[in-house]
């Protein structure tokens, strides 16, 4: 084993003569990267360069960081970000959905195919069907008809087409309704005018009885029900039970359609089959609404009496 001075560690000086394999190799591994000064003054310089360095970068990642950070120091900061952010939000370039080709049919239509076309609103297989020679009063095994599909789902367009091309306005399904009694168990006003203004009746009942109004009044479609009593629909017309449609909208918590029942003169003392009146029919619980409908039947009386 060599034993070496402290200015000879220092220097990297050697004495000649035999070294060692192993010597080499760890001169080799401890050689000192290109540009290191040779003394220990010089070595400690450099490692304090090195050192302000790393700092000096972290100063300038931390400034960097806190520029980039939005400041509140004032309520016009604020109002400035968020007017920074509307304008952003507008500058942002609306992606419109790709316009959808139009459907193209060559083939034949059938009668099961153009009543489900109907349900579907694909127009085009209902002009081809209509272009081929097609029956507009094609009906399912129900007797609907294309036009009474149409009139429950609201399509309006098909609805026009299918009495353009001669289809009946009131045929009737197994329970004998006509496309008007659909309209109203959908809720589509503008089909209900329609149909309406082509001469369908308002006064047409089906199997139950029911009519237009009793049936706009059971699913809650109270514009629809307005409309038909403006039209002149029979506010006392019964069912086969002797419902009203004031029966119907109290038995069933239809509130809207109650006042709006009330407003225009609904009679409250009608009696149905079983003998019971639209009064008789409200819960217990509900004691507000028992006693505005009693008032409004005292009312109705006093004034028949008079």
């Amino acid at each position: 084993m060599e034993i070496f001075s402290i200015q000879q560690l220092v220097s990297g000086e050697r004495h000649e003569g035999k070294v060692r394999g192993s010597e080499i190799l760890a001169r080799g591994a401890a050689q000192e990267p290109e540009g290191w000064p040779s003394s220990p003054a010089g070595v400690w310089e450099a490692v304090s360069k090195e050192k302000k360095k790393v700092e000096d970068e972290k100063k300038k990642k931390l400034e960097s960081l806190s520029k980039s950070r939005l400041k509140l120091e004032s309520l016009e900061d604020l109002e400035a970000i968020i007017k920074l952010r509307k304008n952003k939000k507008k500058l942002k370039k609306v992606v419109r959905p790709k316009k959808e080709e139009p459907e193209v049919i060559t083939a034949s239509v059938g009668q099961a195919q153009f009543l489900q076309a109907v349900l579907d609103n694909r127009v085009p297989v209902i002009d081809k069907y209509l272009e081929d020679g097609g029956d507009p009063n094609a009906h399912d095994k129900f007797k609907c008809t294309a036009l009474h599909r149409a009139c429950l789902r609201g399509h309006a367009e098909i609805v026009d087409k299918l009495l353009v091309a001669g289809a009946k306005l009131e045929p009737r399904d197994m329970l004998e309704a006509t496309p008007l009694l659909w309209a109203c168990r959908g809720g589509h006003l503008e089909i209900l005018k329609c149909l309406i203004s082509r001469g369908a009746k308002i006064s047409t009942r089906d199997k139950l009885w029911s009519t237009p109004l009793h049936v706009a009044v059971r699913t809650g479609h109270s514009d629809c029900a307005e409309h038909l009593i403006a039209c002149g629909a029979n506010l006392s017309a019964q069912d086969k039970e002797g419902d009203t449609p004031l029966h119907d909208a109290v038995r069933l918590g239809r509130f809207k359609a109650v006042k709006t029942l009330l407003v225009y003169g609904a009679n409250l003392g009608i009696q149905n089959e079983a003998g019971v009146t639209p009064v008789d029919l409200v819960k217990d619980w509900q004691t507000g609404i028992r006693e505005t409908l009693q008032a409004c039947a005292d009312r109705q009386q006093a004034s028949h009496r008079n």
